[in-house]
Parts: C-alpha cells; structure tokens; sequence
C-alpha cells in the first residue's frame, strides 16, 4: 500500500506539471501587431524591422499556454515570409542592374543592317530602284544602260561604275526616267540614281555653222620668200591678185618711160 500510494502522487505531480495555462499575453500583443503590418504591406511586412519585435514577443509565449503552438506557427511563417521576401529582392536587384548597364556597346552593327535588309525584303522590290540588277535592266531592255567612268563617294566610301542611258531614241524611249541621270552602280546593283553632272555633249551640225554666229576671222596666208630688201618685213602678208604689193614702186604715169 505504501508503495502504491507513492506511484499516485508521483502520478498526481507529473499531470500537474504538464498542466495548461490560459492565453499568454505576449502572443496577444504579437498577433495584433503582426496583423497590423501584414494588412498595411502585405508580404513586403516581412521586411519591417517591427517584425523583429514580434518575433521576440513570440519567443517570450509560456511553452504551457494555449498560445504556445500557434506562436509556434507563426515564427514559422514569419521566418518563410521573410525568405521568400529576401529572393524577390534579389530578383528585383538583378532586373534593375540589368536595365541600368548600358547596352550600346553590346549592339552589333551588322546584325542591325540585317535585320534592316530583311524587313526590306518583305515588302515589293523596285525593278528601277536602288538594290534592281543592272544585268536584269539590260537583259530586259537590250543592253540601254551603258558603263562609263568609276565612281567613289566621299563620306562613305562607296565605289561602283556610273551607268547612262546608252544615246539612242529606242533606249530613251524603253527607259524614260533614266533620261538626264547618272545610274551609280555597286556590285551589280543600283546604289543611287542621281541627276547627271556631267553636262550633254553639244550637238555637231550637220550643215554649216549657224548664220547668226559671227565667222572666224581669216587668218593671212605667208608670202612668198621676200627679196633681200625685204627683210625687215612681216612674215605673213596679205597677198590679193590684181593689187599692189606691199613695198612695190607704184606703177610709172602715162607718157613716163618704164
């Protein structure tokens, strides 16, 4: 009996030992400011260094109260809320260095052309344009666009071939908005068409010079081998059949001996 009496007490102690309490008025005090931060910032509350004081108000809850496991839960979430806040963060971080890190030193050139050539592409090539075969124009129309002298333009450093309109009625006719241009061809293809610098070879007549430009004047015929007393003349003189010659004795009178 005295043995089994012992085991009740010891029974007795140890229900009175894990014996709960009411609510603790740390975890009161914590719920109501968690509340108030999470309703006003939403997760971004995790963040809040008030949160710090919730979680020591926490930490404080009497193990045997009726609080002690939801405090349990919320230092939980508390702790996997500022985690996922942390790596949302750093996202935001590496998203705005990226954006702000120039990019014009990363821009490739020629990708940029390509992708300009491209969308050209799409839409309906100019057969008279800039980019239209040169071969095809003359293959089309006979052979109308003739080569002439080298080209190279300044600033660019473009070089090619000027092409004209070859001087024929049938050419002009086949390419009349090729008239008074010059075609600059690079690599087989128009480059630019322009208007021709260089001026139309006048037109030669076909019968004598016109009537209303005055006539060249005649340039005097040398004389003949003068005698050695004329020495001291011109060399050139006008001679004129019938007339005196320049330094001639005048013809004797009528009656005076010869």
């Amino acid at each position: 009996m005295p043995r089994r009496a012992a085991l009740c007490l010891v029974s007795l102690a140890l229900a009175g030992c894990h014996r709960t309490t009411g609510p603790d008025e740390n975890y009161q005090r914590a719920s109501a400011l968690y509340q108030q931060l999470y309703a006003t910032q939403l997760d971004d509350a995790y963040g809040d260094p008030r949160m710090d004081e919730v979680v020591a108000l926490l930490r404080k809850v009497d193990g045997r109260s009726v609080d002690a496991q939801p405090a349990e839960k919320m230092l939980g979430t508390i702790q996997r809320g500022r985690e996922a806040l942390a790596k949302e963060r750093a996202e935001r971080e590496k998203l705005s260095a990226t954006a702000a890190t120039p990019t014009q030193g990363s821009i490739d050139p020629e990708q940029v052309l390509a992708a300009g050539a491209a969308d050209a592409g799409t839409s309906e090539q100019d057969p008279f344009g800039p980019g239209a075969s040169i071969a095809d124009l003359n293959t089309q129309t006979g052979g109308c666009l003739v080569d002439n002298e080298p080209f190279n333009e300044q600033g660019t450093g473009k070089t090619g071939t000027v092409y004209r309109v070859a001087p024929s009625e049938g050419c002009r006719s086949k390419l009349p908005g090729f008239a008074g241009q010059a075609v600059l061809v690079s690599e087989g293809k128009i480059y630019r068409r322009i208007p021709d610098p260089r001026p139309p070879e006048p037109q030669r007549p076909a019968a004598a010079p016109d009537a209303g430009a005055p006539a060249p004047a005649a340039r005097p015929r040398p004389a003949a081998p003068a005698e050695s007393q004329d020495a001291g003349e011109p060399q050139y003189r006008l001679r004129i059949p019938g007339a005196p010659q320049p330094g001639a004795a005048p013809p004797p009178a009528e009656g005076q001996p010869q």
